[in-house]
């Protein structure tokens, strides 16, 4: 039955269903096989989103809406810019800095490259860089905002394994960082081998006066981390608090943001938010089947007993987790394969936290692959530079976000040595 389940979901998304329909479609099949009554469905639906932690996903999502619209962005752009628009290639170094630190708000990998791409790439342009390569650096850089917390596919990861949230996020920040470093030295060496200028270097008092200007929009990080490490609130309350602390710098502090522009920002954080539950909830039906049918204990023992080296079922899972993350979105990923890879993983002694970040970076690398990575159509949308044209520049960062994931899997201190400063 379960192969049944899997050829019409693959049929569906090649015909071009949307990924969550095609779930929904598919499990609804197999439980019809199995003449089990259709009240499953809804049941099941309602019963994965019905989390008061799914909560922290539509006010993250509605945060990084307003932060946009407030105006913070630009004052990351231009604080980053100062500090690095000295260096070769610095500008494209920028939009690497800005989106680490916008990811750091808004926890969304396609807010962050939406709101970052729409003031770098056209300033790239500007100073002579390649427009497809301006495209392909947001379109990687945007995925940062994943990895880097807060993170929804994060809070997705630890409903679905049952971890702790703020370590899952104090784990994410080490690997961000690397990752970004990576990317930034791909943009130094790109920009010197194409000659590009550099900006004037600015005085260490613009710097000072850049920095304190986008103050406001740094310290959510600290409110938001703080508050959750500290015990004073819970992720889904830090994302109340997120929303909150983004109207009033928005509002009263940059003067952004309008009250005009608040239907328009409820209407599309509200189109996201459907978008993402219904994911949730259509594949938790399919997680239901599988469940039924064993299917996780099938996989778990037939990988166990190819062979037992966690180096080896760590690379495998890798390379499953990457092609994964070419043909699905972050979160049906996530709740198809956890369930199932949890289970192997902790019986070789991977910590849950480790695995967490491990499946993260893998499915942040695919949201900037073809043919369903978010980011390169968010990208591509901005800079009008066509898919195809984005796949040459592309290559260098998928190479180097590769090896960094390698390091991360294999090199678990990178993940855990934060979660191990807290109890």
């Amino acid at each position: 039955m379960i192969w049944l389940v899997f050829s019409l979901l693959g049929g569906l998304c090649l015909a071009g269903v949307p990924v969550a329909f095609s779930i929904g479609i598919a499990a609804i099949g197999g439980i019809m096989v199995r003449n089990v009554p259709l009240t499953v469905v809804d049941q099941r639906m309602f019963t994965q989103i019905d989390s008061f932690a799914m909560l922290a996903i539509p006010f993250f999502i509605l945060a990084g809406n307003l932060m946009d619209r407030g105006g913070i962005s630009e004052k990351i752009v231009q604080f980053a810019t100062d500090v690095v628009g000295h260096i070769r290639g610095g500008l494209a170094m920028v939009s690497v800095i800005a989106s680490m630190f916008f990811g750091a708000i808004s926890g969304s990998a396609q807010a962050t490259s939406a709101a970052i791409g729409s003031i770098l790439i056209p300033a790239m342009e500007k100073h002579g860089y390649d427009k497809p390569f301006a495209a392909a650096l947001t379109a990687t850089s945007g995925p940062l905002g994943v990895i880097i917390p807060p993170s929804i596919p994060m809070v997705i990861f630890a409903a679905a394994a049952n971890v702790s949230i703020g370590k899952l996020f104090l784990g994410g920040y080490l690997p961000g960082l690397f990752i970004g470093l990576g990317l930034m030295l791909v943009c130094y060496f790109y920009a010197l081998r194409n000659n590009y200028a550099t900006d004037p270097r600015v005085s260490l008092l613009r710097v000072l006066k850049s920095f304190l200007d986008s103050a406001w929009a740094l310290l959510m990080v600290v409110i938001i981390m703080g508050g959750i490490l500290g015990g004073y609130f819970t992720a889904t309350e830090a994302s109340v608090v997120a929303v909150v602390y983004a109207v009033f710098v928005g509002r009263f502090i940059y003067r952004k943001l309008v009250f005009a522009d608040v239907p328009d920002i409820l209407y599309r954080s509200a189109m996201v938010t459907a978008t993402v539950m219904f994911c949730v909830a259509a594949t938790n039906i399919l997680g239901w089947i599988m469940t039924r049918e064993q299917i996780p204990r099938l996989i778990s023992g037939a990988m166990l007993s190819v062979t037992g080296n966690k180096y080896l079922i760590l690379l495998f899972i890798n390379f499953l987790l990457l092609i994964l993350g070419m043909i699905l979105d972050a979160t049906p990923a996530i709740i198809l394969t956890v369930p199932i890879l949890l289970s192997v993983v902790t019986n070789l002694g991977v910590d849950p936290i480790h695995f967490g970040l491990i499946v993260v970076a893998n499915l942040a690398i695919g949201m900037s692959t073809p043919p369903v990575g978010i980011t390169l159509f968010v990208s591509s949308g901005i800079s009008g530079v066509p898919i195809s044209r984005m796949i040459r520049p592309l290559i260098p960062f998928w190479i180097v976000m590769t090896i960094f994931l390698m390091v991360l899997t294999y090199v678990p201190a990178l993940t855990m040595f934060l979660p191990g400063l807290v109890n």
